[in-house]
């Protein structure tokens, strides 16, 4: 294996630990949390490692920081023409929708 691949391997799986860590650790430390997603974006950043839809999930499209339902994000469903998933951050205000399906 080529040196870069390797470093790009291990970088998706430092990544994907720290955004792991972060959401376990968000019930009861917030700072140390959003300090271990920050680094996880940056380590991701770096190395060019995109997320996998199960973690990606955890950032908000607003201010990129960690979205972790019921400590600083809020979610809904909405029925409004189509089904729908809303994930509001309490940080940014900003609302992520995931579109679920026909109504």
């Amino acid at each position: 294996m080529r040196p870069r691949k390797a470093a790009k391997g291990e970088a998706e799986a430092m990544a994907a630990k720290l955004t792991r860590m972060a959401v376990e650790t968000s019930h009861t430390d917030k700072a140390l949390a959003a300090r271990q997603a920050a680094l996880a974006r940056k380590v991701a950043l770096r190395y060019n490692v995109r997320f996998d839809y199960s973690l990606k999930r955890f950032t908000c499209h607003g201010c990129k920081g960690l979205l972790v339902p019921g400590v600083n994000a809020r979610v809904r469903l909405s029925n409004l023409g189509r089904k729908a998933l809303l994930i509001t951050c309490l940080h940014c205000g900003r609302v992520n929708r995931k579109i679920l399906g026909q109504a």
